[in-house]
């Protein structure tokens, strides 16, 4: 989890314990003894099929894919429809059954949102803006690398950015400010409010920042490569640098990955603005370069190749790249040290030795990561330019000019990588896109919505669920029990009708977090529902109960109840704070 203003927090140490039960409850009664006769839930402990009770479970995993469709000279093609398209997954064709265009921030008249494409007929007057679909809303991160900036490019690129966020923020979208600093620091989290997110980044002007140090450090190994007479002497200094800037690029990628994990159970788009001067794909290759530039016997012998692959990030990359894709994060990169012309420190150095090749490979091998990141998630990567102004304003057109094909895989929860690929029918027009996904289970997406549910209060809740609290509990090993109830109206649950019972079926999933942003590990079952036929009509005008008890410490603790109707699949997310003892 992460904290404010501080670093990641490890798992945890709640001990949750789930003290289940389940009961109807009457408008008139407040979980009194004199229970209604038709409230007959299983808690979980028995297997319903044994009860002669079996209700097959839902799972509607729809798949979008957010595609930028330009001419060859870059311009956004509008007016496209379903029909223009075409969508494979692993090479094998699927239809898309949901279908969603965006045209310079407005929504095209007609959509395909259902899994059926209804007729629609176009109406004589304008109709007003569409409500922004949920799945369809706009979460950015603004993503600072300390680790990899110079203050002073940071605090360059920050004007635009937030000239940026004044200016050209879709409607309803949300936005974020993190930093990293050998660890993730959450400036400002997710606000609709991009005024605060402004105020926010005049504070970062005065932060460290990394890059300068690193820099200076590799123009002394330079120094000592090229004033060496001993090859292996030479090697061994690019390894020692190499071996320490390898380290820096796993962190920023391990702080990236947990970025993505933390708004991996958020709806709609998600897009990570990264901000840095480049981050290495191969640690040290252009000083592994001039060793062996300036010891031939080095590159003779092939060591020199084998030393070098042994700082290859590009997997590491791969895999948050895939982790991201799972979760609908673009990646947009931008190259903060912008264009930057290849002096040779020569003169500095040692007898008019040219270095220009060596930083020329610097440049490379650290822009290459930005376009891979960029171009494999389906964002756009901003690199040898100053233009810091449009590079943001063609991330803008992504978010105010898209498509969304949305599409049902004949899989569910595999785990396996999927290749996706986007084509349209229409000549000369290119199209751009996430290269894949990562299918996920129901369970993990459940835990995830929850998640995100309790560290950023967001979810829809159709359901209409509600979270009650009753008084806490403390046992004579002062022990703190908080007693929960999580109310379902009856009419909002899908019950399919049998012989003589109704039968329905609810997963509940649920999280605490306490005000040390520590969280618990996400508790999940599911729970059958049977109301009588006689009673049916009366039950709907009532409330489902699931009730269970925490065990917590005092302080504030922060609740999240995730709900999930396996009949159609719907979801709620719920959040609700209780205090424990006396407020601070």
């Amino acid at each position: 989890m992460l904290d404010r203003y501080g670093s990641s927090r490890p798992a945890a140490r709640h001990s949750l314990r789930l003290l289940i039960s389940t009961t109807i409850l009457l408008p008139w009664m407040w979980l009194s003894a004199a229970l209604p006769a038709f409230a007959q839930a299983d808690t979980g402990e028995q297997d319903p099929s044994e009860a002669g009770f079996f209700i097959e479970a839902q799972d509607v995993n729809l798949v979008n894919v957010d595609v930028y469709v330009s001419d060859k000279e870059g311009n956004r093609i509008h007016g496209l429809t379903v029909d223009d398209f075409e969508l494979f997954e692993d090479g094998r064709p699927v239809r898309v059954t949901n279908f969603y265009a965006v045209a310079d921030g407005r929504p095209a008249r007609e959509q395909l949102s259902t899994l059926e494409r209804p007729q629609v007929e176009t109406p004589e007057t304008p109709e007003p803006v569409a409500e922004i679909p949920e799945d369809q809303r706009l979460h950015l991160i603004v993503y600072i690398d300390n680790l990899h900036i110079r203050p002073f490019n940071r605090n360059k690129v920050m004007a635009k950015v937030r000239t940026f966020l004044n200016t050209k923020m879709p409607e309803d979208s949300q936005v974020m400010l993190v930093t990293f600093e050998r660890s993730l620091k959450v400036r400002h989290p997710f606000t609709r409010d991009v005024n605060d997110i402004v105020e926010e980044t005049y504070e970062l002007e005065d932060l460290s920042a990394f890059t300068v140090q690193r820099e200076t450090e590799r123009d002394n190994i330079i120094k000592r490569i090229l004033r060496t007479d001993d090859s292996l002497e030479a090697e061994s200094h690019a390894d020692f640098y190499a071996k320490s800037v390898y380290n820096d690029v796993e962190m920023s990628i391990r702080g990236m990955r947990e970025m993505v994990s933390t708004v991996a159970g958020l709806p709609g788009r998600k897009a990570l603005l990264y901000v840095s001067d480049g981050l290495e794909m191969r640690a040290g290759e252009d000083l592994f370069q001039l060793a062996a530039q300036e010891h031939p016997n080095l590159q003779n012998r092939g060591g020199i190749s084998l030393q070098a692959n042994r700082y290859d990030a590009r997997r590491r990359y791969q895999v948050l790249i895939s982790h991201a894709n799972a979760n609908r994060v673009t990646f947009y990169t931008l190259e903060a040290a912008g264009l930057r012309s290849h002096s040779s420190l020569s003169a500095e150095r040692s007898g008019g030795v040219s270095t220009i090749e060596v930083d020329f490979t610097y440049q490379l091998n650290r822009q290459e990561t930005l376009l891979m990141l960029a171009d494999d998630t389906g964002g756009l990567a901003s690199i040898n330019t100053n233009n810091f102004a449009g590079a943001l304003d063609a991330m803008a057109k992504d978010f105010s000019s898209y498509y969304s094909l949305g599409y049902l895989p004949s899989h569910s929860g595999d785990g396996r990588f999927h290749r996706i690929e986007v084509k349209v029918r229409k000549k000369g027009l290119e199209v751009r896109h996430r290269d894949g996904y990562r299918d996920k289970s129901l369970e993990t997406r459940i835990s995830e919505g929850t998640l995100a549910a309790l560290v950023f209060d967001q979810g829809s809740n159709p359901l209409n669920a509600g979270i009650e609290f009753m008084d806490p509990v403390v046992d004579g090993k002062r022990n703190t029990f908080l007693p929960i109830e999580v109310r379902i109206p009856i009419g909002n649950v899908t019950l399919l009708p049998g012989e003589q019972m109704h039968s329905g079926k609810v997963r509940v999933s649920l999280a605490v977090m306490d005000e040390e942003n520590e969280i618990s590990p996400v508790e999940m079952s599911t729970v059958p529902i049977q109301i009588p036929e006689q009673d049916l009509e009366i039950a709907r005008t009532k409330y489902y109960v699931y009730s269970a008890t925490l065990q917590v410490r005092p302080g504030k603790q922060k609740v999240a109840v995730g709900l999930r109707d396996e009949i159609t699949g719907r979801q709620s997310f719920v959040t609700r704070t209780a205090w424990i003892g006396n407020r601070k």
